[in-house]
Formats: C-alpha cells, structure tokens, sequence
C-alpha cells in the first residue's frame, strides 16, 4: 500500500441478505436468457471482443468455481476455483459458441447447484478461509456476495436495454465500490483524492477519502462502481478539484 494511502475498511455483508440479493438478481437474469434468441446471442457484448454468449459461458464456469470454493468451506478439502486461467478462459472461448437455450440452460443448471452448496454452509463453515480464482484468502461468509457481484456486473455487461449499471442494487454496489478502491489504493493507482456517494435506496451515504488531494468525485453507488470497473466514462457523477472525471485504472 501507498504510503500515503488510507486503508479502506470492508464491512461483513449479511449472509442471508446476500443470498436473498442473489436470488433475485439471479431471477433476473434467468428472464433476460429467456429473451434472447441465437442471433442476440452472438452479438457484441459491452466487453471488447465478446459476444453475449462469451458472457454467459463465464457466468456458467465462475458459478462452479465457486460452488468449489463452497464444498472446501463445507468438507476441508482443498479445491482450487479454476485450474488455471489458461483452463478458464479456454473454457468460455469453447462454450461462448452454445445456442441460445443451452446457455440458458447451463447458467440456470450451475446457478441452481451453486445455490444450493451456499444454502447448506453452515456458520461455521462460512468462517473458513477459501481461495479465490486471483489467489485472494477470504471468508466462505463472502461467497455469495462474489458471486453476487459477477452476476450484477456481467448481466449489464450483455448490453440488453433492459438492464444496465442503473439497474444495479445499491447494497452490492456499495460494498464492491469499497473493494475496487482498496485495491486501487493498495496498488497506488486511485484515480482521486476521495469518492463519496449519495443516501439512497436504503443504503447510507459515505465517503471514502483515499489519499491527500482536492480531486473529490460525487455519485450513486452504482454510478461509481460503473466508473470504477471501466463500464462508463463517468455519467452521473460530479466533481470537484478537476475538469473532468479521470479515467480509472483497469481492474482485476
């Protein structure tokens, strides 16, 4: 870390609320597959060089990574949530070419069995240490806030009018805009001073300050996070001390 940076406190989500999150948000990408013909399919995602069904095929491999991480929480025995990279991105370049119905179907099977080894960790369980596919050490309890977050993330990554960052729920939103700004900062790349965001949807406003400076960005936690992961230059956030948003750095 910087050693002029902040540390950036990471609050314990609720274990049931983001299963609950999952749930629903799960719900709506299942009826966003359902929507989709072999030719939507195929199409251009938001992500350079990816096809919607390039999307899904890693929604399909990242719900049984972590359905693995799930069953080393629940019987200790070690399970690594890919192979390597090399295996996992060979896996979505093999599947992105599904049909529109065997994508539905293989996101909607793993989801399902996904949900299911979460369901069944205990408390205890969830207290274990796993690893994630980028070698981060973290609590099983935040298994399904990962998982949470993927699906969020990637579902406006399909580009559908439908659903987009707008559409993001502002609980994950504003714990995953703590986690991209910790890493920022610990790698000495936060693109400003201090980011803040609003009091909406329930969720209480706060503010982050990273590191010494004027530069302060102002939006919805949503708003942010879509700057923060690269997903949009910056619409629907002020700032201060500059011109212009900077842009961020690319992420994990």
């Amino acid at each position: 870390m910087s050693s002029e940076s902040v540390p950036v406190s990471i609050p314990v989500t609720d274990w049931a609320q983001d299963l609950q999150l999952l749930d629903e948000q799960t719900a709506i990408l299942r009826d966003a597959m359902a929507e989709l013909d072999d030719v939507l399919m195929h199409e251009a995602s938001m992500l350079p060089g990816w096809t919607r069904g390039h999307v899904l095929a890693h929604l399909d491999g990242n719900a049984q990574g972590i359905a693995r991480l799930a069953r080393w929480a629940a019987d200790g025995i070690e399970r690594p949530m890919y192979i390597s990279r090399e295996v996992r991105d060979a896996d979505v370049q093999m599947h992105a070419g599904r049909d529109a119905r065997s994508h539905e179907s293989s996101v909607t099977q793993s989801a399902r069995a996904l949900r299911e080894d979460l369901g069944r960790l205990t408390a205890d369980q969830r207290a274990g240490e796993v690893t994630l596919g980028n070698g981060l050490r973290v609590r099983a309890a935040s298994l399904a806030r990962h998982r949470l977050q993927e699906v969020c993330v990637h579902h406006a990554d399909l580009g559908l009018p439908g659903y987009t960052w707008r559409d993001w729920p502002e609980e994950m939103a504003e714990h995953m805009t703590r986690l991209v700004a910790r890493d920022f900062a610990e790698r000495g790349e936060f693109p400003v001073a201090s980011i803040e965001w609003e009091s909406t949807g329930g969720v209480d406003g706060d503010r982050l300050a990273i590191v010494p400076g004027d530069v302060h960005v102002l939006g919805s936690a949503p708003a942010l996070l879509a700057w923060l992961l690269g997903r949009s230059a910056g619409e629907g956030l002020a700032i201060t001390g500059a011109s212009q948003i900077p842009a961020a750095p690319a992420w994990r």
